[in-house]
């Protein structure tokens, strides 16, 4: 699932900002740092480059109608929040920050 992600960030307490020359998004949250390229399948998490989904090296951010659109998943996962698919509703759920109780 993409989506322009600026609102979920925000709403969060991080930041993010887009560098137009390198076309990177470049995203910080608590003391994690994300920098995304458009059309680019590794991501620098913490200065550590990685693939963004390593079973589909093809999952990369791209541009759509003017908006940058992003890997949920990955950038929830890479920020510490917990990410849950409910398939019976088709529902997305982020929890922030990802704290385990019990």
């Amino acid at each position: 699932t993409f989506l322009p992600i600026r609102s979920v960030i925000e709403s969060v307490g991080g930041s993010i900002e887009w560098e137009e020359s390198t076309r990177t998004v470049s995203i910080k949250l608590a003391q994690n740092s994300i920098d995304l390229i458009i059309d680019s399948a590794e991501a620098k998490v913490n200065g550590k480059t990685q693939l963004i989904d390593s079973a589909d090296p093809k999952v990369s951010p791209f541009i759509q109608n003017g908006r940058t659109m992003l890997p949920l998943r990955f950038v929830g996962e890479s920020t510490n929040m917990r990410v849950e698919w409910q398939a019976e509703t088709q529902t997305i759920s982020l929890v922030y920050p990802n704290i385990k109780h019990g």
